[in-house]
């Protein structure tokens, strides 16, 4: 069986190579690339950085990327990629996102920021990017902001101090993660080859 191709979109973010290395040890081909390109299986928007900087690489190619949801592609957005597809961030002052899912992102309210390391994600409903990982299974996490209102798309939550975020959704064909599982180890892994493995259905 062929291996999906992936594209990581390259937009001013880091951590690009263990996101390739990730999806390849999860058995895709993966592509970086500079700008949206058609001829993917999927895509993959990848997580460190800052909202602002992504958003003025990634809006004028925004209306490619609805045109290709809209055709079958499937993208998977980590920790800074998945608070792109909302609304709004309250990062940098404020700024709009790309708007695929309704939601604010927003700054975690706790006194020690950023929050930096295993956190355990608690399911709120069967989704397939978490098919086979075990319930309360640890994963890495590195961001100050995050999606605190209840949204339908959420099927992990995690708690961090007496702040509970969204730290998993999913509403096909478009998931996310908070946490990074490139970074994640064995149960990052699973996460990697679920999403590769819905393009081989």
């Amino acid at each position: 069986m062929e291996r999906p191709r992936i594209a990581i979109l390259k937009y001013g973010v880091g951590n690009i190579y263990s996101v390739y290395s990730g999806l390849e040890r999860a058995g895709a081909e993966p592509v970086v690339v500079d700008r949206l390109k058609r001829g993917f299986d999927a895509l993959v928007l990848p997580g460190v950085g800052a909202f602002r900087p992504a958003m003025e690489r990634l809006r004028p190619q925004r209306g490619l990327l609805l045109d290709m949801l809209d055709s079958g592609l499937m993208v998977l957005g980590v920790c800074l990629g998945m608070q792109l597809f909302y609304e709004w961030s309250d990062e940098w002052g404020g700024l709009e996102g790309l708007g695929l899912l309704r939601g604010r992102i927003e700054r975690i309210p706790v006194r020690k920021l950023p929050h930096i390391g295993w956190s355990h994600i608690r399911r709120s409903r069967r989704c397939k990017l978490l098919d086979g990982v075990k319930p309360n299974f640890y994963f890495y996490f590195v961001h100050s902001y995050a999606l605190l209102e209840k949204r339908p798309e959420i099927c992990a939550y995690t708690e961090y101090g007496d702040t509970t975020f969204a730290s998993a959704v999913e509403a096909h064909p478009i998931y996310g993660t908070q946490f990074h599982p490139e970074r994640s180890d064995g149960p990052g892994l699973k996460v990697l080859k679920n999403f590769v493995s819905m393009m081989r259905k």
